[in-house]
């Protein structure tokens, strides 16, 4: 094996962050932005690796320090030393070791969101617990044939503590015991995972293309400059006025040539909020959708990331020199959840000598995954999504989360396709998010849905008008044995009780 090493480790001491008593509520927008530079030229994140080499090792350092948000000292948590997390990119076919050093005061894990991995032994197994100044190192057995695209990574922190060695065994718990997900991505243990490099998928004059990696993040920051927590008698509020980012910058400016074709991978990678995306004037050809080539491509003006979603984009610039804007609209994701407000995140600028004009990407890209519509159904089940009227208590089947039992007494078996229908009765849009594989989305409210890609979240429409609302998912049980989480992607949420497993057997 070779391996190339990486040491990232957050820095622990004086920047230490601490909680903001007496914060109930972050300032506005305008005072949050206060000291921040935006209109900088834009950068990519940085990446924890080349991606040059089949096998990659990789150590990241979880822990409180300071850093950039747009141009602003901000105190947070990291595993580089910034807010937004370098990109680790890996290939199909590769081993990807990586040590986590734990440097928080309470335990932290990870997860390779959308990764077709194991979800048990050190891989992507959510119930491994490390607690504070311990280490532990995943070893990631990518498939030959895993699809190319975007991914993340992020702390799937189920609790503050470990209550067995090295795992989140809460099955001996009379109350379920909230996680510490939101917090934690909240603060910054957030970044990008790219598998393989889908411009290979492309027709051939499209495969040196220019790539952009824009990971969308937002930042409360209190008087103290400060990320707010669930501690010390404060609630974090996704609801409340905040910073959207790009890569930790401030409405950055990102050049294109007159004509010229970008691939642009798209990452929603925080905590709670929705980003409703428009490039004025232009539209979006969709390559990829939760990291899986689609059937079909499709070419969309406005894109919806919920939080965990991405999306593969092409991008090509008008053909005379000006700017446009890439915003998130004004959007509500139900009457008993948040409103977001229209907001810029970034200039596009046009400018330069022309480039020659590249082909129209059209119709299904290679190994995009087969359509499940014909497949026999092993078995049919029903999730309804629920929460209390205060919205801080969460259900799925009535039950929170327990790492003890599933809501399924019956197992998936790998090898079949089942068919879930999963309703809403919450006032808000639940994003349903399922680990290990992506799925089929079949009908939303009742309409059906034509096959073009295969996703791993999906928006559960809020109850409207006493109807709740309704989703149903196809979803193909491959390769590996093992509890197969899913949960809604709201992390807090998530943390308090929507979430459960389902088993998988031979």
């Amino acid at each position: 094996m070779t391996a190339v090493a990486l040491l990232i480790s957050a820095a622990v001491g004086t920047e230490a962050m601490a909680a903001s008593p007496g914060d109930t509520q972050p300032p506005s927008t305008a005072v949050q932005e206060k000291g921040m530079k935006p209109g900088l030229a834009f950068h990519d994140p940085a990446d924890a690796d080349t991606g040059a080499k089949q096998n990659v090792t990789i150590t990241l350092g979880a822990g409180q320090t300071a850093f950039q948000v747009g141009g602003k000292k901000v105190s947070g948590d990291s595993y580089s030393g910034t807010f937004t997390a370098p990109t680790i990119r890996a290939q199909p076919g590769s081993t990807v070791t990586i040590k986590l050093v734990n440097h928080l005061p309470v335990a932290t894990n990870l997860h390779f969101h959308g990764l077709h991995v194991s979800p048990t032994g050190q891989s992507d197994d959510p119930f491994l617990c490390v607690a504070p100044g311990a280490t532990t190192t995943y070893k990631l057995a990518i498939p030959a044939d895993h699809p190319q695209g975007t991914f993340w990574y992020h702390s799937h922190a189920m609790g503050t503590s470990c209550t067995s060695p090295g795992s989140y065994d809460m099955s001996g718990m009379t109350d379920p015991m909230p996680g510490d997900v939101e917090d934690q991505i909240f603060a910054g243990l957030s970044g990008a995972l790219i598998v393989g490099d889908d411009r290979t998928l492309l027709p051939r004059d499209l495969r040196n293309i220019t790539t952009h990696t824009l990971v969308l993040k937002d930042a409360q920051i209190d008087a103290t400059g400060h990320i707010p927590q669930n501690t010390g008698g404060n609630s974090i509020d996704s609801n409340a006025p905040t910073v959207r980012l790009v890569n930790s910058q401030l409405r950055p400016v990102l050049t294109m040539k007159p004509n010229e074709t970008q691939l642009w991978r798209l990452v929603n990678a925080g905590a709670d909020i929705f980003y409703q995306l428009q490039l004025d004037g232009y539209s979006f050809t969709v390559i990829g959708e939760d990291g899986t080539p689609v059937a079909q491509t499709t070419t969309p003006s406005i894109l919806l990331l919920p939080p965990g979603k991405r999306y593969d984009v092409l991008v090509t610039a008008n053909c005379t020199p000006g700017t446009t804007t890439l915003r998130t609209t004004a959007y509500s994701n139900g009457p008993q959840g948040d409103q977001y407000p229209d907001t810029a995140l970034a200039t596009l600028k046009v400018a330069g000598s022309p480039a020659k004009r590249l082909p129209t990407v059209t119709g299904p890209m290679p190994t995009a995954p087969a359509d499940l519509a014909t497949e026999p159904i092993a078995q049919q089940r029903n999730l309804q999504l629920s929460e209390n009227s205060d919205g801080t208590v969460f259900y799925i089947n009535g039950k929170q989360f327990s790492a003890g039992s599933s809501i399924f007494d019956t197992p998936a078996k790998l090898g079949t396709v089942e068919q879930w229908t999963i309703t809403n009765t919450a006032g808000e849009d639940h994003p349903f998010h399922l680990h290990t594989t992506a799925f089929q989305v079949v009908s939303v409210n009742g309409d059906p849905k034509r096959y073009t890609h295969r996703q791993d979240t999906v928006v559960v429409p809020h109850e409207t008008n006493g109807v709740p609302g309704r989703v149903v998912i196809r979803i193909a049980f491959a390769d590996y044995p093992g509890p197969w989480m899913f949960h809604c992607h709201i992390a807090a949420h998530e943390d308090n009780g929507m979430m459960s497993f389902i088993n998988v057997v031979p």
